[in-house]
């Protein structure tokens, strides 16, 4: 009786999935985990109706897999919405991979995917982002998401649920001394370097000023010695 309770207020581990983000100061990795059973219930992936799944249907679906995660989980960085991008790769967690023969319904749950997503943070430093998952329509109320974020080799976990679906986290990066020195570091060179920058500048300009100098003063005596002729 116990087991059965269990089961069923944990769920399957058919209807368990894991995010993991890894913010920096200026780019934002998600790199989300579904195995090929919560796949399916995303998109139709198996085309023949067969009920066995090629590598080839599967590596088929992953434009539409891109577009379907674009458009269920919602994400703002720094307070502006914005999207995971359509550049998504795809690895395949189990041996040789490539060479896998069509799988069973019954190997579904039994395989997972990777799908990661870098998004770029211009402009300004990656302060915070909110991630909203809009999945569960599709999954079921039993689905849960593992939540990851891994920051400077601190982990922090938070679940997502039908019940709990959006989380906001905040990276520091703001407040953070070493990452404010180093932005200064990128953003203006040092002050030795900006000085050896203006000599060879005023270097330049006098070597220039010299050399036209030089020649007007050639060009002279030129003209004279043509009117003593």
């Amino acid at each position: 009786m116990a087991f059965l309770i269990c089961h069923s207020a944990c769920g399957h581990p058919a209807d368990q999935s894991e995010m993991r983000a890894r913010p920096q100061p200026h780019k934002l990795e998600i790199r989300l985990t579904f195995n090929i059973f919560t796949l399916t219930r995303f998109l139709k992936i198996d085309t023949d109706g067969d009920t066995k799944l090629s590598m080839a249907e599967l590596t088929a679906a992953e434009p539409g897999l891109t577009e379907y995660l674009n458009q269920h989980l919602q994400i703002e960085i720094n307070g502006q919405k914005t999207t995971l991008g359509s550049q998504a790769r795809f690895d395949h967690l189990w041996p040789n991979s490539e060479k896998t023969e069509p799988m069973t319904e019954a190997e579904y749950a039994a395989r997972n995917v990777d799908v990661t997503f870098t998004l770029p943070v211009e402009g300004r430093l990656l302060e915070d982002f909110w991630l909203g998952f809009e999945i569960f329509e599709q999954t079921g109320p039993m689905q849960t998401i593992r939540g990851v974020f891994e920051q400077d080799g601190k982990i922090e976990e938070v679940p997502f649920s039908v019940q709990e679906p959006e989380y906001t986290y905040d990276t520091g990066f703001a407040d953070d001394p070493f990452v404010q020195e180093a932005e200064k570091k990128t953003v203006e060179p040092p002050s030795e370097q900006r000085w050896w920058m203006l000599r060879a500048v005023v270097l330049i300009i006098l070597l220039v000023v010299g050399r036209t100098v030089q020649l007007s003063a050639l060009s002279r005596k030129t003209i004279a010695r043509r009117r003593r002729k």
